[in-house]
């Protein structure tokens, strides 16, 4: 995490360091990214580099974990079903689902910025990474999935830790195909019924299953 001095900054300030990091983190890989441009592009000198970070991983953990406090207040401000009364389980995931592509859509910066997460050769940064960012994904899913429950909206029988699983590795799923997207169909995805396609697919299997409910019992 930043230090108390990098938050006494300007906002402004504060802002182009960060935007700086992001554009870096966006064009190489971990080991390739370097602290002299990015301060070079933020025009800071290099001492004040480290009275706001430790080092250049703890610049880009910080820029990882704002990258997804950003989407999840996209989500709270695009989808009021959320916590609202219209609340269904199904719809509203779907609502989600379309509304993270507009995400992707609003900040190419950070749609960059994940598609070259996905290729990070430093594997044990990325795992770190995934790993101190996934409890909030968790969370996200696993209280929409409590609200379902609590609606009668989802089928009491099953596992709600197993349901929280599922959910995560299907949201990985998604945004796996979707960084996989040539990048003219990236910056289309909305209007390109394909990926749309899959999601409804998705959730349709997730609301059904795979089971032949009139020949198995």
């Amino acid at each position: 995490m930043p230090t108390q001095t990098f938050f006494n900054l300007p906002e402004e300030k504060r802002n182009r360091i960060l935007e700086a990091a992001i554009q870096e983190f966006a064009a190489y890989a971990f080991d390739q990214a370097s602290i002299a441009r990015i301060i070079e592009q933020a025009g800071i000198p290099r001492g004040s580099f480290y009275q706001y970070f430790k080092n250049l991983k703890d610049l880009y953990k910080y820029i990882f974990n704002l990258a997804v406090e950003k989407k999840l207040q996209y989500f709270e401000a695009k989808v009021p079903d959320l916590h609202g009364d219209g609340f269904e389980f199904f719809s509203t995931l779907q609502r989600l689902f379309t509304v993270g592509l507009e995400f992707a859509q609003d900040h190419p910066e950070l749609l960059a910025l994940g598609h070259r997460f996905m290729k990070e050769t430093n594997v044990q940064l990325r795992e770190e990474v995934i790993a101190e960012q996934a409890p909030k994904s968790t969370n996200f899913y696993g209280n929409m999935l409590q609200r379902g429950f609590e609606l009668g909206q989802l089928d009491p029988s099953v596992d709600y830790s197993t349901a929280v699983f599922f959910m995560h590795g299907m949201n990985t799923a998604l945004t796996d195909a979707y960084l996989s997207l040539e990048q003219s169909n990236l910056n289309n995805a909305l209007e390109d019924k394909t990926y749309l396609d899959i999601i409804n697919k998705l959730l349709y299997l997730l609301a059904h299953g795979l089971k032949n409910k009139e020949v198995i019992p």
